[in-house]
């Protein structure tokens, strides 16, 4: 929240008796700035004063002390989607406020609060203060600076593989941060590569900033569990039926194995028979919650020699 307070100084002038005219004459409405600030300024830049007026007397009231980018008009920043408070001086009992500003807007209070604030609220905000006969009158221009979005986007990713965080162009001009909290992780690119993470599940911040303004979106990043493919290696003689099995990986895992004589079957164990004498090799996968590993398995098929010296004899 900002707030954005009016800046005033007393002083003391000495009472003067003036004709009637000249009254009217001062009892003009002065133009009251505002400051963002609230050290006042040792130059008083407007030189002004307004009377209250006692018995034919002209009593000085105030001498305005203004801190401001110009001799018109204090100018206040706010990021979109902030809240700001501005404020007139205190006027004490009896004084009247009134704000009037863009979009209709209007007050009766000495400060006024702008809840997330969009640029159709920009503009200048006008205020009027009276008090005893005497009007004191001055605006605020509010300028609305553009927020940027953060767009994050994270993922799900099988242990062993880089994780790729990715920002949504947010822009030119544009700064960019990643942060992993509690660890001191930052990066500084749209784009991060990050490897060696555990299973788990991850939250990364991305702050996007631009002009003094920012915002944050976060990415989810769930590193899973690799199911392991393991099966064992078969010797069998000609005219033998070999069987490979693979571990149980859990619920919900596929199994696929290729080679000679067979071709994907989404079956632990394969078995094969009708293999003449010769080495085969297989490919066991195993898939489960969209992470896969694969192994090798071997059937060695010997000649019968039983048969072969039966025959000789």
């Amino acid at each position: 929240m900002i707030t954005f307070t009016i800046a005033l100084h007393e002083t003391t002038l000495y009472a003067q008796r003036k004709t009637d005219s000249i009254f009217r004459e001062i009892e003009k409405p002065t133009t009251l700035l505002a400051s963002n600030s609230p050290i006042i300024m040792e130059k008083d830049t407007s030189e002004m004063s307004f009377f209250s007026f006692e018995e034919g007397r002209a009593v000085p009231y105030y001498r305005k002390f203004v801190n401001t980018e110009d001799s018109k008009t204090s100018t206040v920043y706010v990021c979109e989607n902030n809240s700001i408070v501005l404020s007139t001086p205190d006027f004490g009992q009896d004084a009247i406020y009134s704000w009037k500003g863009p979009a209709g807007f209007s007050s009766l209070s000495q400060q006024i609060r702008l809840e997330k604030i969009t640029p159709f609220q920009a503009g200048f905000y006008n205020f009027t203060i009276k008090k005893n006969g005497s009007t004191t009158i001055g605006k605020v221009k509010l300028m609305v600076k553009e927020r940027p979005k953060a767009i994050a986007i994270g993922g799900q990713f099988c242990l062993g593989e880089p994780v790729k965080l990715t920002s949504a162009d947010a822009g030119v001009g544009v700064s960019y941060r990643w942060t992993l909290p509690p660890t001191d992780f930052s990066a500084y690119t749209p784009e991060i590569t990050v490897e060696n993470l555990s299973v788990g599940h991850y939250t990364y911040y991305l702050s996007v900033a631009k002009n003094g303004c920012k915002s944050i979106d976060t990415a989810k990043v769930e590193i899973k569990n690799i199911p392991v493919a393991i099966a064992n290696n078969a010797t069998i003689k000609v005219g033998q039926t070999a069987k490979l099995e693979a571990h149980d990986a859990g619920n919900d895992a596929l199994y696929s194995w290729k080679g000679p004589f067979i071709n994907t079957i989404n079956e632990k164990v394969a078995t094969l028979s009708g293999l003449t004498a010769g080495k085969y090799v297989y490919v066991l996968k195993v898939l489960k919650n969209g992470c896969a590993s694969m192994n090798i398995s071997t059937v060695e098929v010997q000649k019968d020699d039983t048969k072969a010296s039966a025959k000789n004899e």
